[in-house]
């Protein structure tokens, strides 16, 4: 059948002639006049009489127009992978779908083209686009939510486009380049075999592929975190001691962290495994470093702050292994919707600022809060989402696992002059219990969680569903398709808790995905839950 598109293009005559042509011999070339000929060794052979008039042409386009015209039937709209935004290819009608091909070697040719593709996915696609790819994402996530909600019965109320709540349309990040305020750099060995090579890893270890490719060409790093990775690369290189790329087989460096503000400061952090090293080989290390930075080569970097941390494991929290500073200032200085917020080596800040600020904003707005809301910030952090709300309700109360996050908060509180925020340290569903009297006794208690990817502990979930005082909770998720999936389920599963009273869950009202990081697969998503 004729494409539509192509039938109106050659009404028309906007294609040129030899594209007319070709359409003409795939599509209509059974209605062109043929004419026999003869070949050089005698055989006969029937071929389209061409080249024909524009008129003839047009005749017989219209023509098979009014043959060949028949309504399409709507096919049924596959819902997306989740684990894939891009478009998928066609797969074959009969046969056995292709096998993937295996990626190609990292060389020294396509290193960075390969990394571009590792880490930002996305950046040959027009940002246009790109919002639409993760807006069909979101989609398919809702599909997915509400499909696992029908499984344990929760009493859902479809919306027009059969979604288990209210999608709005992405809202994309004011910044698009450049825009990623910390970064990881890793220390394995190069394309071309240098073991004290710094930037990103491609690969894998267990499949003995992996390699490490400098960011010198990502469009969402920073030119300055860019020339102190690659000024930590040139004092590595320098250093007798080596590369710590299995904990088993020694070596010292391992990682650097770059953190930076959107008034220029900037801060690096230097992890190593200490393994044997004394006390006084690491005071000596530090002051290689102090010297490099801040007199040598590394000056130019302009580095405000320097931290290094001995970190026998794979993660190290402040308490395991202090973070010891080297030289400059012990924090640096963030501002984020009018408010100052400090930075330490560790503390958790949205890694796109300015995005943070459409992120805080949406929250405030999705959750409807009043002068007379109490705010419960589950996974508080450093309390930045504490205090931008702080001035917008009655008062916040932050709960958060890391005791060095909870301090960042109390003085960033402190800092904001904001005298309405409370920050505690403790698991949630241990504290939570402790608050249940005094949240029941306000007006309004709006919940909202900011959980790493994995999740949230389902003795949280449990807990939140026990305080009855909460009516409305706020779940972001970076990875909405992953374990924050097995959440919203739990939250919205008709059950009885475990101490044998049924408590009311939360089923999902409104949706908001925000694109937090251009370039990537990954998508910020806002979900609105209310008690049924």
């Amino acid at each position: 059948m004729i494409n539509r598109s192509i039938m109106a293009a050659s009404t028309s005559w906007s294609l040129s002639s030899l594209m007319f042509v070709r359409y003409l011999r795939t599509h209509v070339a059974c209605r062109l006049p043929r004419r026999v000929t003869v070949g050089p060794q005698g055989e006969a052979s029937a071929r389209v009489a061409l080249p024909l008039s524009e008129k003839e042409l047009q005749a017989i386009a219209q023509e098979q127009l009014v043959k060949d015209e028949v309504p399409e039937t709507p096919k049924k709209r596959r819902p997306t992978r989740i684990s894939a935004l891009k478009d998928e290819p066609e797969k074959e009608k009969k046969g056995k779908p292709k096998k993937k091909e295996p990626p190609q070697p990292v060389t020294e040719e396509n290193q960075f083209q390969r990394l571009a593709e590792t880490v930002t996915p996305l950046c040959e696609v027009p940002y246009v686009k790109q919002l639409k790819i993760k807006e069909r994402y979101c989609r398919s996530v809702l599909q997915q939510l509400g499909q696992e909600l029908n499984k344990v019965r929760a009493p859902l109320e479809r919306t027009a486009n059969k979604l288990p709540c209210v999608l709005e349309p992405i809202r994309h990040s004011p910044e698009l380049v450049a825009y990623r305020n910390k970064d990881e750099f890793g220390v394995y060995s190069g394309v071309d075999g240098n073991p004290k090579t710094v930037g990103f890893f491609i690969g894998r270890p267990r499949e003995s592929n992996l390699v490490c490719v400098p960011p010198s060409r990502l469009t969402n790093v920073k030119e300055s975190h860019k020339l102190v990775a690659e000024s930590f690369q040139s004092f590595i290189r320098q250093s007798p001691h080596e590369a710590c790329h299995n904990f088993q087989r020694g070596g010292l460096w391992r990682s650097m962290v770059v953190r930076s503000t959107t008034a220029g400061e900037r801060m690096a952090a230097v992890i190593i495994h200490p393994h044997n090293l004394t006390e006084e080989g690491i005071q000596e290390v530090m002051e290689e470093l102090r010297t490099y930075f801040f007199e040598g080569e590394g000056a130019e970097c302009e580095l405000d702050s320097l931290y290094l941390q001995a970190c026998p494991h794979t993660r190290c929290t402040r308490e395991q292994a202090p973070y010891r500073l080297i030289a400059g200032k012990e924090y640096i200085t963030e501002t984020c919707l009018d408010l100052t917020f400090q930075i330490s080596p560790d503390s958790f800040f949205q890694i796109n600022t300015r995005g943070a600020e459409v992120l805080y904003n949406t929250i405030k707005e999705v959750a409807e809060v009043s002068p007379i809301t109490t705010l419960l910030d589950v996974c508080c952090g450093t309390g930045t989402i504490s205090l931008a709300m702080a001035p917008a309700v009655r008062g916040t109360i932050g709960i958060d696992v890391v005791t060095g996050a909870v301090e960042d908060a109390r003085k960033n509180a402190q800092r904001n002059n904001i005298e309405n925020s409370v920050f505690m340290a403790g698991k949630a569903e241990e504290v939570l219990p402790r608050l249940t009297k005094e949240l029941n006794q306000c007006a309004d208690v709006v919940a909202v969680v900011n959980p790493a990817r994995q999740g949230l502990h389902r003795d949280v979930i449990r807990s939140l569903r026990r305080c009855e005082a909460i009516q409305k909770l706020i779940y972001v998720s970076c990875k909405p398709d992953g374990d924050a999936m097995k959440n919203f389920v739990h939250l919205g599963t008709p059950h009885k808790a475990t101490t044998g009273k049924r408590t009311v869950p939360f089923l999902p009202k409104y949706a908001v995905p925000i694109d937090m990081f251009p370039h990537t697969n990954h998508t910020e998503l806002v979900m609105l839950f209310e008690r049924v």
